[in-house]
């Protein structure tokens, strides 16, 4: 019998049930702590399917210890945690949640640029000390018939579209490979490339996973290009974009807005100081109590469809 070990310990009861279904014994983590490296590795070494998410990074060393086939199936969209080496394994298979959280962060996304446009995070905390409209910064904004430019046209941005498409908004996009979604055109989407949608867009949106092509796709010159009224936005990870260089942009620029939803542990430093033009959440995009179920059960299914096709 194969044994498959979830370090959540409160995997979605159903989606126990599909893997136990299969034929496998699941084990659940009974601790309140994540396993560090060494602990991950013993995992790895004793079972034959490992739940994961994106804290647990595995390494290159770690595939040399594996002799046996394996399946590392990781809670999440990005797999930037996994060394590529992991894919190219023929004894590994990896398999990753791609659709569960697609709502969650395209809602987040919007969720972020009301509160930018609308000043929300600012008009509560004068309400909150007694202040009233005339104390805000500047006053609100309507997001309707804006621009947004979206980089990336994956799942993620193709849900922000559709949001978007609500608000009336003329859409640009950029992506690596236009010719593979010409049906975008057919939504009213516009193909452009990087510096032309970031020079022309009021909201810009970042959506494509990390890889070593696109880190710090969003550099201090790209930046520069943005317009001092725009608001960005980046759900994605936070080596795509130059964190430093975005804060001061809207430092300087009290106009331009900055909705970040990211790990924040290598940017306590520059984030400590609240800015009324800047809204920070701890990468909680893709998490809500709906897309955590959704997960596991896709994650479920998944590791119960390869078993069927291949054990």
């Amino acid at each position: 019998m194969l044994k498959a070990y979830s370090i959540f310990k409160d995997l979605d009861k159903k989606a126990c049930e599909i893997i136990t279904n299969s034929g496998v014994q699941l084990d659940l983590s009974n601790s309140k702590e994540r396993p560090n490296q060494e602990e991950l590795l013993r995992l790895l070494k004793c079972y034959d399917i490992l739940i994961i998410g994106v804290k647990e990074r595995m390494t290159e060393d770690m595939l040399t210890q594996i002799h046996n086939k394996k399946i590392i199936a990781t809670l999440s969209i990005g797999i930037d945690h996994i060394d590529k080496k992991f894919f190219d394994s023929s004894l590994v298979k990896v398999i990753n949640c791609q659709t569960s959280n697609v709502i969650s962060v395209a809602e987040h996304i919007f969720a972020l640029i009301l509160s930018l446009k609308k000043r929300i995070i600012e008009a509560n905390t004068i309400s909150m000390r007694g202040g009233n409209k005339t104390d805000l910064s500047k006053r609100s904004n309507d997001i309707n018939f804006s621009t947004i430019g979206i980089v990336g046209a994956g799942k993620i941005s193709r849900e922000v579209i559709k949001i978007a498409k609500i608000f009336n908004m003329k859409i640009y996009c950029n992506t690596l490979n236009p010719e593979k979604h010409k049906d975008l055109l057919d939504e009213g989407v516009k193909f452009l490339e990087l510096d032309e949608l970031l020079s022309n867009s009021d909201i810009i949106t970042v959506n494509i996973p990390l890889n070593e092509e696109n880190k710090n796709l969003i550099s201090k010159e790209k930046i520069s290009l943005m317009k001092k009224t725009a608001t960005f936005i980046n759900t994605s990870r936070a080596e795509i974009v130059d964190i430093n260089e975005l804060i001061k942009y809207a430092d300087e620029n009290k106009t331009f807005n900055v909705g970040l939803d990211i790990d924040v542990e290598n940017y306590k430093d520059i984030l400590s100081t609240e800015r009324n033009n800047v809204i920070v959440t701890p990468h909680i995009a893709g998490v809500t109590q709906e897309a955590i179920q959704r997960m596991d059960l896709e994650l479920s299914n998944e590791i119960a469809k390869y078993l069927k096709e291949n054990y």
